[in-house]
């Protein structure tokens, strides 16, 4: 490609973007590598300039990422989205992919797994890790109900769970997803009544044993 490969790396954790910088520049010919650190950065790089791939985490501050995944198929349909998150395959994985990302990948992936995913997705070929082809065959072919209650939840539910645990107020969350709070409190009712909790405290031991992180 004329000029190298063009880059956005959305994280809010500028330790992230620095290091995922440096492989690219190592393993890549680079036309430009923007940093973004929430939802309303990437909507002005988007707007200005045209991607090959977008490396996207889920849980930045003031980022509704049900809507920006919408936005971002909706206003570039041809540029690449590898969502990069600690969280592990079976919590955002398989939601991801549905989602239209083109691949999903943990922060805690080797250098070389990371590198072979931006390049399958360079080639516009999808990235999907042993663990999530699995999830995605289960997903396809189970019939029985998941051991996982966090399945039960949809992807606005799942979100909002996080942020919950993340101790973010529902004020906060409703400003932050731009729902109301009424909105915002029927999705908390639905999702202790989904995970068979009755507060914050058997919320948040709840995702710690299944792999949620903060």
């Amino acid at each position: 490609m004329k000029g190298g490969y063009h880059f956005l790396l959305a994280d809010d954790h500028s330790i992230i973007r620095l290091g995922v910088k440096a492989l690219i520049r190592e393993n890549f010919p680079t036309g430009y590598i923007h940093e973004a650190e929430n939802g309303q950065e990437v909507s002005d790089y988007i707007k200005k300039y045209e991607y090959d791939l977008i490396m996207l985490d889920i849980n930045m501050p003031d980022t509704d990422f049900l809507s920006l995944m919408a936005w971002l198929r909706a206003t570039r349909p041809d540029t690449q989205v590898l969502v990069f998150s600690m969280h592990p395959e079976n919590i955002y994985g398989v939601r991801s992919i549905q989602l239209g990302a083109g691949g999903y990948l943990r922060k805690t992936a080797p250098d070389q797994e990371i590198v072979t995913a931006i390049q399958r997705l360079l080639d516009n070929r999808k990235y999907i890790s042993a663990e999530l082809a699995e999830l995605l065959s289960d997903k396809r072919n189970a019939e029985q109900k998941s051991a996982n209650p966090f399945d039960e939840l949809s992807t606005r539910e799942m979100e909002i769970a996080i942020l919950l645990d993340k101790g973010i107020s529902l004020p906060e969350i409703c400003r932050q997803l731009n729902i109301q709070y009424s909105t915002a409190n029927t999705y908390k009712r639905r999702i202790f009544e989904k995970l068979n909790v009755f507060n914050l405290v058997t919320l948040t031991r709840l995702m710690r044993s299944h792999g949620f992180m903060t």
